[in-house]
């Protein structure tokens, strides 16, 4: 039965132009590259660019256990010779993640609270719930908690928030599903996934989490389809339907979801 809710949080808890607010992280650090290695601009932001494509893309071997930090790091060093792990270097970085980024908020960005996200996180407070945020674990643990900041989301008690310190694979790759919840001392079945992006936030392959999605359109895979106000407002049943497809059997529910449309759908 459900016992935890996870989040993601671009668009999901936090209203945000994310490609605005990549574009800016990456030409702010390309430049810290640049200067720390002497290199041209353009050559630090193709080799920073080359090293997260393969870092979200799970570019990885199957028995790699390394953190998508370490990953990172030796990338950055193996492809553009700059040791990020050097004190000096790394503090460079987090002061930047610290006290520029979050600075960086400008109109074009536009990140606030989303709607109904707040609400959403006080209700399973209330009900019980375990919570957690299962974002994207591409950036560090600094540049995540920027945008919390920017979400009202320092102070919530999530019980884990994914990053890349802590993980292993990016969405949508069950490893990295499977290593969050296990992190929880919970099973699959026992999670709600609660996410916007239709490719990222249903593991692929399946490996039995459920998502109620809060984006545009209503793919077949959902739980639940609608607004995170709706989400709210609503939690009551889809709590009821999450429970029912536990009952019933996950795969079996998958099949009869391809045939007909969620009765809760917004």
């Amino acid at each position: 039965m459900l016992k935890a809710v996870a989040f993601d949080m671009d668009d999901t808890l936090l209203s945000i132009n994310l490609s605005a607010f990549i574009a800016v992280f990456l030409r702010d650090e390309a430049r810290l590259l640049a200067d720390i290695s002497r290199k041209n601009p353009l050559s630090a932001f193709a080799g920073l660019v080359g090293v997260l494509r393969d870092l979200s893309s799970n570019v990885r071997d199957a028995d790699d256990a390394r953190t998508n930090r370490a990953f990172f790091d030796e990338e950055i060093e193996r492809r553009m010779g700059i040791p990020l792990t050097d004190p000096v270097i790394a503090d460079a970085f987090e002061f930047f993640e610290r006290e520029v980024l979050p600075h960086c908020n400008d109109p074009v960005i536009g990140a606030r609270p989303r709607a109904g996200a707040h609400q959403a996180v006080e209700l399973l407070l209330e009900r019980g719930m375990r919570i957690a945020l299962l974002t994207n674990p591409s950036f560090s643990r600094s540049c995540i908690e920027c945008r919390m900041a920017w979400g009202d989301m320092l102070d919530m008690p999530f019980e884990l928030v994914t990053c890349m310190e802590n993980s292993t694979r990016c969405k949508p790759s069950p490893r990295y599903y499977l290593e969050a919840i296990g992190a929880l001392g919970l099973e699959p079945e026992e999670v709600l996934m609660v996410g916007n992006d239709p490719k990222r936030d249903f593991p692929v392959p399946d490996c039995g989490i459920q998502t109620a999605y809060v984006g545009i359109g209503s793919p077949d895979r959902a739980l639940w389809s609608g607004s995170m106000e709706a989400f709210a407002a609503q939690f009551g049943l889809i709590e009821e339907r999450f429970n029912e497809r536990h009952e019933r059997g996950f795969s079996k529910l998958a099949q009869d979801v391809s045939r007909a449309r969620n009765p809760f759908q917004n």
